[in-house]
């Protein structure tokens, strides 16, 4: 869901709660997100979806997989739901690697 991103496969967390990381700075333009880790070493471009998923994560209580999952779900109907937890997670793990966010 970033741009030019490796697809990674990873097993399904459906419960796990993410949230975003304190000091990510991030602006939308055209519904891309920009995002900058707190150590400001990369910029990482996120496409539509991904930041329809960064959004959701703003909430400070953080947001579960299957929450986002379903979000997805009605947005995109023609994605099989096996697909897009596989791509949330996937994402997920990006994100958690690149300091993004945390599990809540």
């Amino acid at each position: 869901m970033s741009e030019g991103a490796a697809v990674i496969t990873h097993d399904y967390h459906p419960h796990v709660r993410y949230q975003r990381v304190e000091g990510v700075l991030h602006q939308v333009v055209d519904r891309r997100a920009m995002l900058i880790a707190p150590a400001g070493e990369e910029v990482i471009v996120l496409n539509a979806t991904g930041s329809a998923v960064w959004d959701a994560l703003a909430d400070p209580a953080g947001c579960d997989t299957d929450a986002l999952v379903e979000q997805l779900a009605t947005a995109f109907p023609s994605v099989a739901t096996d697909v897009l937890s596989a791509d949330v997670d996937a994402f997920l793990a990006e994100l958690l690697g690149a300091g993004l966010v945390v599990r809540a």
